[in-house]
């Protein structure tokens, strides 16, 4: 059994659509979760978990594929970082109107996402809001805690 640790933010991003996501109701929601090793051979089961939730919940062919494109790169993006050994967790909070996903994993210290690249582009693109938060690290460790936040709204 893994206890997580939540210390204070170090430094966060965002971009929101307020209007677009504010209407998204996940109280009392039970999350679908998944937590795998960082290692990119595991990007197709996360792949197929987003799909596997969205379709069940009768999304649309345009927005799974929105949403797939956004965690992929966003777990492309933490794998290219992570400390060694580490793993990541999703979290998809569905609403009958959108989604709330959250991703987090473990980068080397000192490392930050690259929020210039293509693939981060899609994400603005795809998804209605999304933050990055990086916790402090501790001194003992050679890793901090990165979690991403994204809603997107169904159509």
């Amino acid at each position: 059994m893994k206890i997580h640790s939540y210390r204070r933010a170090k430094k966060t991003h965002l971009m929101t659509d307020s209007d677009a996501t504010s209407q998204l109701s996940i109280e009392g929601s039970l999350p679908t979760v998944l937590r795998v090793p960082a290692a990119t051979d595991r990007l197709a089961l996360v792949r197929a978990l987003v799909e596997t939730a969205l379709y069940i919940d009768d999304w649309s062919l345009d927005d799974v594929i929105d949403a797939k494109v956004a965690v992929d790169e966003i777990c492309s993006q933490i794998i290219s970082a992570a400390a060694e050994s580490s793993s990541m967790e999703v979290t998809l909070h569905l609403a009958s109107n959108g989604v709330v996903g959250e991703v987090r994993g473990q980068l080397v210290d000192g490392v930050e996402l690259d929020e210039s690249t293509f693939g981060w582009r899609v994400v603005q693109t795809v998804t209605d809001t999304h933050a990055i938060s990086y916790a402090e690290s501790s001194p003992a460790e050679a890793t901090r805690d990165v979690t991403i936040r994204f809603s997107k709204v169904r159509k």
